[in-house]
């Protein structure tokens, strides 16, 4: 069956009856969860304050130099102790490890294991090889969930994630945490991998985008009850194990999801597809679509195995006799059927001993395509294509959208402990403003030029960093400018989740239908890359201040004119081939050909 036809099924069997719900409820479930696996780190490796372990007989004055901040208060140094505490007249770095204070952030991986000075690269880390992970998690069970299907392949991926996101809250040592964390990416990744697949299949394109909203806002949701979980949960392995808890509980209940419909259709599984349809049909309740020929394999008899022509052909059902007409037009087998026992409307799919897949509406069409969709079916496609022109130009600059924009989310996210203040209450803000960006979205890429929206966005997020890098941390009158700094923040994290909708759209409406999924694909490996840049770039700041803030800035600002030299799609049909594209790109877009074109651009990934 093509997708025309699911697309039918779906309808006659309810397009949003209890399966459709289930599986929404269940993607807010996981989304609500899942992420944090990701933003975690900002509290399970939180720096609390310390300085060298006190000798004994000694004040904190007496054994630890002062040193000045960068916003030029007196410290307590963190790594360096008096040689002599008696003389006092020389430094040296800690000899007998570190005191943490616990009032804020309680045992981290950096207090548990003293990652600090030194050894505090090594701390940033694991977040890149978490990144890493999910970069490879999303590959290999993208893979499987083509050749084994959604349902199997989401249920494994689920228990991996599961399982290690528990044993990690018993790593002995850093090195193991590190390695654990590999496949909790790895896993993480996996099962959004497999499960956006299954949602979105079962999906006609009128809800697709409504559906795969509620799990983005679930998504900041579920970071906003983190915050609240780390303040009242401050032992990272305690805090561990109650983020991946739910998820474990929650695999049994997604053990009764089916499997995908479109697979199965598109696997040639008929009998599978006719069972699971019926199954449907009854969790729905509404009645078996007429499109489906109400029969079962052990009720018919007698058909012989097609050759290049065959003549008229009889089976049976209960007695009754059905004629079968095999005729031969354009290469291309069709069957007419005629019987009183069969339910009326068209035959899509006949049981018998052995199956065969019948449909007279994709005869149909391929009697009507153009020209341009026999060339496309006929010609090879592969990733070397993504970069061809006029397909090259749009490689380029979705590229650079999507590295920037994925560096520039986890810039904001992985930095909120730095915002002056209560670190839960910045991450919780830092989660909240992502709400009205995802519901402002849809509005606002609908009204506005996707370009011109996008370009605004990436400038009003580079202006609030460019802010932020020359504002003071407090005016000539004393007056604190922190919370300013704050605002700020969390506005560049408002414009930078907004623009994440547009960039999608972009995907979606700029790449040619035959190597749209190529070119989706490359953006996201694109998108990794960057989450796992993230960490690195902030580590910098230890040895040149506001150096991520800078880098930021600068990849917003190229971004934002970057993406003014694509052309406008609000107002475009999704081009074909290549030659469609470039017609685009000289017109600067084309008047929309069917009224009935249908958006998939509010898909989250998210992990990011």
């Amino acid at each position: 069956m093509d997708a025309t036809a699911i697309d039918r099924i779906l309808i006659e069997l309810n397009p949003f009856g209890r399966v459709q719900i289930l599986f929404v409820v269940s993607s807010a479930y996981i989304q609500f969860f899942l992420p944090m696996t990701g933003q975690s780190i900002n509290f399970l490796a939180a720096t609390p304050s310390h300085h060298c372990t006190l000798r004994d007989g000694y004040l904190l004055n007496q054994s630890v130099p002062i040193e000045e901040a960068e916003n030029g208060d007196t410290v307590y140094s963190q790594c360096l102790e008096y040689s002599n505490p008696d003389i006092r007249n020389s430094t040296r770095e800690c000899q007998n490890g570190w005191e943490y204070e616990t009032d804020v952030y309680g045992e981290t991986i950096i207090s548990e294991w003293d990652l600090v000075c030194d050894q505090n690269a090594v701390a940033e880390i694991s977040q890149s090889v978490l990144q890493v992970g999910g970069f490879i998690g999303a590959f290999v069970f993208g893979i499987l969930a083509d050749r084994y299907g959604r349902r199997p392949s989401f249920l494994l991926a689920l228990f991996l994630y599961a399982l290690f996101g528990i044993v990690i809250c018993f790593s002995p040592n850093y090195t193991m945490f590190v390695i654990i964390r590999f496949f909790c990416g790895f896993s993480q990744m996996a099962v959004w991998v497999c499960f956006s697949s299954n949602i979105s299949e079962y999906m006609i394109p009128k809800y697709r985008n409504r559906a795969m909203t509620v799990p983005a806002i679930s998504f900041s949701f579920g970071l906003m009850f983190m915050a609240l979980l780390a303040f009242l949960i401050r032992d990272w392995r305690y805090f561990q194990l109650a983020i991946i808890s739910p998820v474990a509980f929650g695999l049994c209940g997604m053990w009764f999801l089916p499997e995908s419909l479109r697979w199965l259709s598109s696997k040639g599984r008929t009998k599978a597809t006719d069972d699971l349809i019926r199954k449907l049909a009854k969790q729905n309740g509404s009645e078996v679509p007429k499109i489906i020929y109400d029969a079962k394999p052990e009720h018919v008899h007698g058909i012989s195995t097609v050759t290049e022509k065959v003549e008229e052909q009889t089976a049976s059902k209960n007695g009754e006799v059905i004629h079968l007409n095999l005729t031969e037009l354009k290469k291309e087998r069709t069957f007419s059927v005629s019987s009183d026992d069969i339910t009326t409307g068209p035959v899509r799919i006949l049981a018998a001993h052995d199956t065969y897949n019948i449909s007279l509406e994709e005869e149909r069409n391929r009697q009507m395509e153009t020209p341009v969709e026999k060339e496309t079916k006929t010609k090879g496609y592969n990733y070397f294509d993504l970069f061809k022109p006029p397909v090259l130009h749009v490689t380029l600059v979705l590229g650079i959208l999507r590295l920037c924009y994925t560096i520039v989310y986890f810039g904001f996210a992985l930095s909120t402990g730095r915002l002056a203040g209560n670190p839960y209450l910045n991450f919780f803000y830092s989660a909240l403003v992502e709400v009205p960006a995802r519901f402002l979205a849809p509005i606002v890429y609908n009204l506005i030029r996707r370009t011109y929206t996008l370009s605004i966005c990436f400038f009003a997020c580079a202006a609030s960093l460019i802010l932020i890098i020359f504002m003071p941390d407090e005016t000539k009158e004393g007056v604190d400018l922190s919370v300013l700094k704050t605002v700020l923040s969390l506005t560049g994290k408002f414009f930078v989740v907004l623009t994440l909708a547009g960039l999608m759209l972009l995907v979606m409406e700029l790449y040619p239908t035959t190597i749209r999924n190529k070119g989706n694909g490359f953006t996201l490996c694109l998108g990794r890359i960057g989450a796992i840049l993230a960490p690195f770039m902030l580590y910098m700041d230890e040895f040149r201040p506001n150096f991520s803030l800078i880098t930021m800035a600068s990849l917003s600002v190229v971004t934002a004119f970057s993406v003014l030299t694509l052309p406008d799609t609000r107002t475009t049909s999704q081009p074909q081939t290549s030659e469609d594209l470039r017609q685009m790109m000289g017109s600067k877009g084309r008047k929309k050909e069917e009224q009935g074109h249908q958006n998939e651009a509010f898909k989250l990934e998210n992990i990011s």
